[in-house]
């Protein structure tokens, strides 16, 4: 019986295995392999079916390095924002006793209940009657508006395990309040600021949606804007759009190569411990 459930068990993880990264595998040898190939032989990839062809073209189809600007931009600006913003505010309300703090941190909470996509129309209105409909920079402050809610979140659990021995001795040592927060809180805040990048980071660089809502303009494309063109209503190049989502995910993932180590470290202490 044990034998039976081994096995059993060793099955249904190969089988898991499989299904996860089967997806991957297809279209990862789909970039490489022309439109005819990827139909008629969508899991087999042979010597003579390999080509760099579909880089080339997605490279130039896309404008890929001004994708990739635009892209960037908006990603590091937004993530600086909710960086910046959500380290403030975490600090003011895990170590200032203020109702005002308190009733603040409730409404944030609340926040991150509601749907994005509930919020985006309301969210491209006000962009609208801002004047930066079409720019980056309305993009910007919708990415870091909507990831602030979660990294406030992450940085007041996180603060709030932090001993108030630590202040106490810099307010002694003539510290002033912003002080604390520079020299003696941020230091300390590196696996949440990981885990902040992260998350917010991935779905930053990953949006489409308010991409196409807010940049009408054909000449500030994003990568996913750019890669979405590849797909057409009645024809769509799988072998380019394979090869472009691979190049748009190579910068992603270096992030993560660079952050995991403080990546799950972060999320435990500012979720769990908080």
């Amino acid at each position: 019986m044990k034998v039976f459930k081994r096995v059993l068990g060793s099955l249904s993880l190969a089988l898991s295995t499989a299904v996860f990264w089967l997806p991957i595998y297809y279209f990862v040898i789909g970039a490489f392999k022309k439109r005819t190939d990827i139909v008629k032989f969508p899991l087999v990839v042979r010597p003579e079916m390999i080509s760099f062809d579909n880089y080339a073209y997605a490279i130039k189809k896309m404008k890929l390095f001004q994708a990739l600007g635009n892209t960037g931009f908006i990603t590091l600006v937004s993530l600086a924002m909710v960086v910046l913003f959500g380290s403030l505010a975490g600090f003011a309300i895990a170590r200032i006793n203020h109702r005002g703090f308190r009733i603040y941190y409730s409404s944030i909470i609340a926040l991150m209940v509601i749907p994005f996509i509930g919020a985006l129309i309301p969210l491209v209105v006000l962009i609208k009657n801002m004047g930066l409909y079409g720019s980056l920079w309305g993009n910007v402050l919708i990415q870091a508006a909507w990831n602030l809610p979660f990294s406030v979140f992450l940085y007041t659990g996180f603060m709030r395990t932090l001993p108030k021995e630590l202040e106490e001795a810099a307010y002694i040592d003539g510290c002033s309040t912003f002080g604390v927060y520079l020299r003696i809180f941020l230091p300390l805040l590196k696996p949440v600021t990981a885990t902040c990048l992260i998350r917010a980071g991935i779905g930053i660089w990953n949006d489409y949606l308010v991409s196409a809502s807010i940049l009408n303009n054909v000449r500030k494309p994003t990568l996913m804007v750019a890669i979405y063109a590849f797909f057409g209503q009645y024809v769509s190049e799988y072998g380019y759009a394979f090869a472009g989502i691979i190049m748009a995910s190579l910068p992603i993932i270096a992030l993560f190569a660079l952050l995991q180590k403080y990546f799950i470290k972060g999320l435990v202490a500012g979720a769990i411990k908080g």
